[in-house]
């Protein structure tokens, strides 16, 4: 991996967020691009003119929204430009200020390797949804894998493999184990949620001889019931885990985040969410 495109809100700058991704540009020595969203438009100047006085051009006024500033887009780059040489990370900046959606983001994707963003990361001033909106257009159109990012810091110590036996969800392991080699030497879980007390995993000599050439703790955990309460459930004492799912709005495990199961994994399980589709 080479390129990792970290989506930041240009009027609230994140240092926490900043820091996370930093690890991974660390873990994976890659170039970390920080992708400045917000709305910038150039507005007219206030004139007031006496008559009979010189008009006197006023240099334009540049806005990101209700009271954010130039200044605080160029604090907040600074800010991660700091972070990033402090920890000795090659940092690059863009600014997105497509105020219509995420389609921007979108695109950049198609040329980035991971794309990391925080669920509650928002267009507007304010949303209750979570993830919002904006973060699932994100998930749903992006053209590389992204990484939710979850409130706090932690060490890995753990993968958990959110799989149900379809193409996606292989797709996404596989995509995490070819982007991260250097967590080759922490524990992997593949979870699997079966209606049928008796139903073993899918394919489970096939994708553990697969896993066991990566990884060096492979182990295989079944649990019974309903897939979204179930996986709730098991992840939300875990800590320094990080969770690999795949199909995010599509077939396999497209259910997880439906609106009425979304919310509970994104918003109360603190944890990072590795997302990705065929």
């Amino acid at each position: 991996m080479k390129k990792i495109l970290l989506v930041l809100d240009a009027s609230h700058i994140d240092a926490e967020l900043i820091q996370f991704a930093c690890n991974f540009a660390t873990l994976s020595h890659s170039t970390l691009t920080g992708l400045f969203f917000g709305n910038y438009e150039e507005e007219a100047p206030e004139v007031q003119m006496e008559f009979g006085a010189p008009y006197i051009e006023e240099p334009p006024v540049y806005s990101l929204g209700p009271n954010i500033s130039l200044q605080q887009l160029e604090d907040s780059i600074s800010l991660f430009k700091k972070i990033g040489a402090v920890r000795g990370v090659r940092c690059q900046v863009q600014f997105n200020n497509n105020s219509y959606g995420a389609e921007s983001i979108i695109e950049e994707s198609r040329f980035s390797d991971l794309l990391i963003i925080k669920a509650s990361a928002t267009r507007e001033s304010r949303s209750k949804e979570t993830p919002t909106p904006f973060v699932k257009d994100v998930l749903a159109a992006a053209e590389c894998p992204v990484l939710v990012a979850p409130t706090n810091l932690a060490e890995i110590k753990e993968v958990i493999f959110a799989y149900d036996g379809s193409r996606s969800a292989v797709f996404a392991i596989k995509q995490f184990t070819y982007l991260f080699p250097e967590l080759a030497d922490k524990k992997a879980v593949v979870l699997q949620v079966n209606k049928d007390e008796d139903m073993p995993v899918t394919e489970q000599e096939h994708l553990g001889k697969w896993l066991r050439l990566h990884y060096s703790s492979i182990g295989f955990q079944v649990l019974q019931g309903k897939a979204t309460e179930e996986l709730f459930a098991y992840l939300y004492d875990r800590q320094h885990t990080i969770v690999v799912m795949g199909a995010y709005g599509r077939n396999g495990l497209s259910e997880l985040i439906k609106p009425a199961t979304a919310s509970p994994l994104l918003k109360t399980i603190d944890l990072p969410f590795f997302i990705t589709h065929c």
